[in-house]
């Protein structure tokens, strides 16, 4: 390969690398209510008055929806609000969800906000799915993310999401 071509393709590769990298920089970042977040790749978005939702459904029928509902107005404590919001948002909208979260992990602080963990499971066409709760309580507010997956192959968009996640101050 004649050395001029040889140097004009590694000049397109390295242009190439280098919008790759800008572009992954300036990531959409979009809001609602107090959330600030990148929407997931290749889910799609459903925007609803009390919530905004990410659904990405495979062919296999695996499936995973990213969910987060409007703030309100916080109860006592951040337990109260945890089991109030598991009750709402998972076990009165899945079918056969845990009437309690399996495991629970409280105690850290995001952006000035409190926030909670709970985990589940629930029942979609027989086959035992992964839901997480997601509790954020700050001052008199509280809000919440749910996560439902049926695979595991999800967990690394889920990840990305949650890490991209912050709460407004």
């Amino acid at each position: 390969m004649p050395k001029q071509l040889k140097m004009t393709k590694y000049r397109l590769l390295l242009i190439i690398a280098m919008t790759l990298t800008v572009f992954e920089a300036v990531a959409q970042t979009d809001s609602f209510d107090v959330f600030t977040y990148q929407p997931p790749e290749f889910f799609t978005k459903n925007k609803f008055p009390s919530r905004i939702q990410f659904n990405r459904t495979n062919n296999d029928t695996s499936f995973c929806t990213i969910t987060l509902y409007k703030s309100m107005p916080a109860k006592k404590d951040s337990l109260q609000n945890l089991f109030y919001q598991w009750e709402e948002q998972v076990v009165k909208r899945l079918s056969k969800a845990s009437k309690n979260p399996l495991k629970i992990m409280a105690g850290e602080f995001v952006d000035g906000w409190q926030s909670s963990l709970a985990i589940g499971n629930f029942y979609q066409n027989k086959k035992k799915c992964v839901v997480m709760l997601y509790s954020f309580r700050k001052n008199n507010t509280m809000a919440c993310a749910v996560i439902e997956m049926s695979d595991k192959i999800f967990k690394q968009p889920v990840e990305v999401f949650s890490k991209n996640l912050q709460l407004k101050n």
